[in-house]
């Protein structure tokens, strides 16, 4: 108990035994950087442009019926997400995946 009472676990001496620290590998960091870039530019053409688009059409999507539901909880009127009756177009944009 004693020893485990006068351990300075924040020391200095505690935290150099851990150093030098392995350098980075930057060949493998610049490949990892190279693929990513790639990845992310594969994905804002074809069909992945559209991606963003859709979640954004999607965020809408909801405001605005969020917007409708408040208008009619402002007039009184109660009416649950079954009863609004949506498009079958719109399903994609209200309905999170």
């Amino acid at each position: 108990m004693r020893a485990a009472r006068n351990l300075h676990t924040a020391s200095e001496a505690r935290f150099q035994t851990t150093l030098p620290f392995e350098p980075v590998n930057r060949p493998r960091l610049d490949r990892l950087r190279a693929e990513r870039s790639a990845a992310r530019a594969e994905l804002k053409t074809g069909s992945g442009r559209f991606v963003d688009k859709r979640r954004q059409a999607q965020i809408a999507a909801r405001h605005a019926l969020d917007r409708i539901a408040a208008g009619l909880q402002s007039r009184g009127v109660v009416i649950s997400a079954a009863e609004l009756q949506l498009p079958e177009a719109w399903i994609p944009f209200v309905v999170s995946r």
